[in-house]
């Protein structure tokens, strides 16, 4: 900001001057100027309400918690949305057809639905799973699949070793299995999600999961608490540097 006195040429120089020291007794906006950003390389997320940015406490998804793991250089475009299926995301306007266009030579594209795929086949799961891979690599991005995290449902011995905690649905499609499945197939780096958040949740305990998700508050265990998808965020983290999908450099390391 600068001063423009009313005065004459020496007086306004010595009052610029007296300006620049002290700031003045009448600051005014001299200008602006915007400076494009440089090419920021974006981290896209396709997913459901496990992922997605949630309205605020207690509820949260993983993907709205893991910006605060990156450096300048990455940014992460949350267009996870509750609800949504393999189905409903590839079917709705609003959803991939809007995102699709946005992904950009480089840009990493994060994708995780399966929690609401409840009434989807395994070839239809299947091949929805292969449109957005396919749908990304037209675009010059990298398709990354992700399991979904486990529902904390834990059986009598304390493991999280049946159908609804590991996403097995009605008709008997293992989501994690496919998914583990697409990813060797057509050569898609995978985050297991599912087995990390289940070791985790398992060394935890029936009673020190609790506060990963909202089974106090809601006793939801589906959804994840502010606590818990910071900590899920984290793992995706590790799995992205392990993966060698970003730069040490460009991801703050705990």
């Amino acid at each position: 900001t600068s001063a423009h006195p009313r005065a004459n040429p020496s007086a306004r120089r010595a009052h610029r001057d007296s300006d620049l020291t002290l700031g003045g007794t009448a600051p005014a906006l001299a200008g602006i100027r915007v400076t494009p950003a440089r090419h920021t390389r974006q981290i896209l997320l396709v997913g459901d309400s496990t992922v997605c940015d949630q309205p605020g406490d207690p509820y949260s998804g993983w993907g709205q918690r893991l910006p605060q793991y990156l450096r300048e250089g990455l940014s992460v475009a949350n267009y996870a949305d509750s609800g949504e299926s393999t189905v409903s995301y590839l079917g709705n306007p609003l959803l991939w057809d809007a995102v699709r266009p946005l992904i950009r030579r480089g840009d990493l594209v994060l994708i995780q639905l399966a929690h609401n795929d409840k009434t989807t086949d395994g070839p239809a799961y299947r091949a929805n799973l292969e449109a957005l891979v396919a749908g990304v690599r037209e675009r010059g991005g990298e398709p990354v699949l992700v399991t979904p995290v486990v529902r904390r449902w834990f059986n009598t011995d304390g493991t999280l070793d049946n159908d609804t905690a590991l996403l097995v649905n009605g008709l008997g499609v293992d989501h994690p299995a496919v998914i583990r499945s697409v990813a060797a197939d057509r050569d898609v780096p995978l985050i297991d999600l599912t087995a990390r958040t289940k070791e985790l949740v398992e060394s935890l305990g029936v009673e020190g999961s609790k506060a990963l998700y909202l089974h106090n508050e809601k006793r939801d265990n589906t959804h994840t608490s502010v606590h818990g998808a910071t900590v899920y965020a984290d793992l995706v983290r590790e799995e992205l540097l392990n993966l060698r999908l970003v730069p040490k450099g460009s991801v703050r390391v705990e």
